[in-house]
């Protein structure tokens, strides 16, 4: 398979040939959903909450007596059938949504990813990492306005300050990798010698 090169400032240099069972993996779309919902999941922040009938305020006093009004019966205003009142089975903001995945699957998953997006592949002698203005510049000749994903050898301070700002791109290393982050984006860009890495890393 043949991988496009570019120097650092975003200019086409040459072609490289590279050849491993990781870019003819088949593509289990069972097994990457399975990867995409668990890493989405731990993601997750619960932060709706509603107030039951013991967290509403007032309640305290019986709205009428029993018997005699001709009323229906209630015995609090912070009942859930009042409006105003309790919620019933409502968020409590402490759902637990974590799932857990065998490494022999994840990394499976990683690998059917990558072969699904074996022809959006490049890669990048290095980035400018003095400030976002320069890596938004060369990230714009590399993959335009489309979502690029650029993967390091390892991931410097530096790095992290001049990408995280810009809205199409995100840096990454190569351990780290989900399918959940390849598949969704447009272009994986490879900077320095992080491909090798990647594919010694995945066997």
């Amino acid at each position: 398979m043949k991988v496009a090169i570019y120097t650092e400032k975003g200019e086409k240099k040459e072609d490289r040939d590279i050849k491993s069972p990781v870019f003819e993996a088949a593509v289990n779309p069972v097994l990457v959903h399975e990867a995409v919902v668990t890493t989405m999941a731990n993601r997750r922040m619960d932060n709706a909450k509603v107030k039951t009938r013991a967290e509403v305020s007032g309640g305290g006093k019986k709205p009428w007596k029993q018997k005699g009004t001709g009323r229906a019966r209630s015995g609090s205003i912070r009942n859930p059938i009042w409006r105003g009142g309790g919620i019933i089975f409502g968020p409590t903001g402490e759902q637990n949504h974590y799932r857990q995945m065998p490494k022999k699957k994840r990394r499976s998953a990683l690998v059917a990813a990558i072969a699904a997006k074996k022809n959006d592949i490049m890669i990048v002698e290095g980035m400018p990492d003095k400030g976002t203005k320069e890596f938004a510049t060369v990230s714009e000749k590399l993959v335009g306005n489309r979502r690029g994903l650029y993967i390091y050898e390892k991931l410097e301070e530096r790095t992290i300050r001049a990408s995280r700002n810009i809205q199409n791109a995100k840096a990454a290393e190569y351990r780290n990798l989900n399918a959940y982050e390849v598949l969704a984006c447009d272009k994986l860009v490879f900077v320095g010698k992080s491909i090798d890495g990647l594919l010694d890393f995945l066997g």
